[in-house]
């Protein structure tokens, strides 16, 4: 199966101070009814380190859920080390046959996956790291052509 999602510019998180938020994002209204994928995250020297992933039927409605509802998650973006704080939105497009349900929880398992994998420590798996692994690969090239010199995956739970 072949999944699509469309990463859009990063939305500043600013101070919600006026509404009596911890933060707030403009320009989510032309997300309402968007479905897909996002990541809060911070970027800090040009990296982009998501902080929690999520999907979501309704982008926006679903990001103005967190503002309002969850403190401990935007408690938990405002204490993370340095960095601008962002909302990042992938916009799924779905092929014809395609449950949007069904392929928005397979990409989000897939992002939270690779993100640990990769070292990441999210949010939303209660700040613990699940243990991964890397192999290194050397010797024959024509093997390597397969593997590359490395592979990193996360042991199942």
């Amino acid at each position: 199966m072949i999944l699509s999602i469309k990463w859009h510019a990063p939305i500043d998180l600013i101070n919600g101070d006026k509404q009596n938020l911890i933060y707030v994002a403009e320009g989510l209204d032309d997300w309402w009814e968007t479905p897909g994928v996002y990541m809060f995250a911070r970027i800090f020297n040009d990296d982009v380190s998501p902080l929690y992933i999520g999907k979501a039927e309704k982008l926006g409605f679903r990001a103005w859920q967190h503002f309002k509802n969850n403190t401990q998650l935007m408690n938990g973006i405002r204490k993370s080390p340095k960095g601008n704080k962002v909302l990042v939105l992938g916009k799924f497009s779905p092929k014809p046959g395609q449950s949007t349900k069904k392929c928005i929880a397979l990409i989000e398992r897939a992002l939270i996956d690779h993100a640990l994998t990769e070292g990441h420590k999210l949010l939303n798996v209660q700040g613990t790291r699940t243990p991964s692994h890397r192999v290194s690969f050397s010797g024959y090239l024509g093997a390597r052509h397969l593997t590359g010199t490395s592979l990193s995956f996360r042991a199942k739970s």
